[in-house]
């Protein structure tokens, strides 16, 4: 895999939306060319294939939920950026601890909606979105990309995750001398970081708005869940 970040500007749009996405701007968003394979196919439509159309369906519920009258007034709430609009509650920051009950809610209903069967919708990663709002500073000297993805995904109430573990190849070796594998910086510019190599656990990653990459700092890697 390769990708490229844009560590200086942030990558990410500033343009106001006054709503979350609709179930098909969500669908829409991910005919977008993205190159997914299963069974040495190459996916041409992922809203359309047989292994990840249901998914992708009942994601698009959940986003036609947040414009639904009957469970809006517990999935939403007005952004805290200025747009004048919308978003999950989960997708802000909780400033008490009513509003924090109120996000507990607004992921309770949203699991409502499929039953509980979908393990890592959109909200899971809010978890870690909103803090770029409530705790931008942390980010430094990146404290203004932080609040800028901060509104850019309360907005929209982006779907966005994480790929974090190496894949099972030479564990014995140092991450540097399996670099032909591992994800890894190939080149700093001026526009930001450019990377290569391969990260996996990426859950639900078929069913994402990928656009972006977007380096996570750590001080040394944990081990995974995955492979305890």
């Amino acid at each position: 895999m390769t990708a490229e970040t844009i560590a200086r500007d942030g990558g990410a749009p500033t343009e106001p939306r006054k709503r979350p996405f609709t179930g098909a701007e969500y669908l829409e968003s991910l005919r977008d060319g993205r190159e997914i394979w299963i069974y040495g196919e190459r996916v041409k439509d992922v809203t359309r294939h047989p292994a990840f159309r249901n998914t992708v369906r009942m994601i698009a519920r959940l986003y036609d939920a947040l414009h639904d009258p009957a469970r809006k007034d517990i999935l939403t709430t007005a952004t805290d950026t200025g747009s004048g609009g919308y978003t999950h509650r989960f997708y802000k920051g909780s400033g008490n601890a009513e509003e924090l009950v109120a996000a507990r809610d607004a992921i309770a209903e949203w699991a409502r909606v499929s039953y509980g069967w979908i393990g890592r919708s959109p909200d899971y990663k809010a978890a870690f979105l909103a803090t770029l709002g409530a705790n931008s500073g942390f980010f430094e000297p990146y404290e203004a990309n932080a609040k800028r993805w901060y509104k850019k995904v309360q907005e929209e109430v982006s779907f966005v995750n994480h790929a974090i573990v190496n894949p099972p190849v030479d564990r014995d070796r140092p991450l540097d001398e399996v670099k032909d594998v591992y994800m890894h910086v190939e080149e700093e510019t001026d526009g930001g970081l450019v990377v290569s190599g391969i990260l996996q656990n990426q859950d639900g990653v078929v069913s994402v708005k990928a656009r972006d990459v977007r380096p996570l700092p750590v001080g040394a890697a944990p081990q995974s869940h995955d492979f305890h």
